[in-house]
C-alpha cells in the first residue's frame, strides 16, 4: 500500500503499488477497467491525475452515451510525477523519469527522461 498523506487523495482500482510509493494531497488515480501499476519509490505530487480510461467521441452518439475504453497505465520505479501533472490512458513511464509540474503526458516516456508541457515532450535527461 502506498504512503498517503492524510488528504483526500482519490484512489480507484484496479491499482498495484510497489514499495515506498507516496501519493500526496488531492491526487486522483483511477485504474479504469485495466488498471495502473506504480513501481517502487515513485512519488506522486499534489493534484496529479492518472486516468487509465478514456471516452469515445463518435458523432453517432451523444457525449453522455459514448463507450469507455481502458488500456492501463504503467509507471516505473523511482519516478516523480509533479504537482498538477496528468497522465492519460495507455501511457508507460520508464524508470527514473520526471514529469514536470502541470505537464500532460499523452505518450510513453523513456527511462530517466524529464518531460514537461502540454502535451508533454522531452525537455531533459536526469544526469548520472
Amino acid at each position: 500500500m502506498p504512503w498517503l498523506w492524510p488528504s483526500q487523495a482519490f484512489l480507484h482500482g484496479p491499482l498495484t503499488f510497489g514499495d515506498d510509493v507516496s501519493v500526496n494531497a488531492r491526487a486522483s488515480i483511477d485504474g479504469g477497467a485495466v488498471g495502473i501499476t506504480i513501481g517502487d519509490g515513485t512519488r506522486i505530487a499534489s493534484g496529479a491525475v492518472l486516468y487509465a480510461f478514456d471516452h469515445a467521441m463518435s458523432r453517432e452518439r451523444t457525449i453522455r452515451e459514448q463507450p469507455v475504453k481502458s488500456i492501463g497505465i504503467t509507471i516505473g520505479r523511482d519516478v516523480w510525477i509533479g504537482a498538477n501533472a496528468g497522465v492519460t490512458d495507455g501511457v508507460r513511464i520508464g524508470d527514473g523519469a520526471v514529469v514536470a509540474m502541470g505537464a500532460v503526458v499523452t505518450h510513453d516516456v523513456e527511462p530517466y527522461a524529464i518531460v514537461g508541457g502540454v502535451p508533454a515532450r522531452v525537455i531533459g535527461v536526469r544526469p548520472r
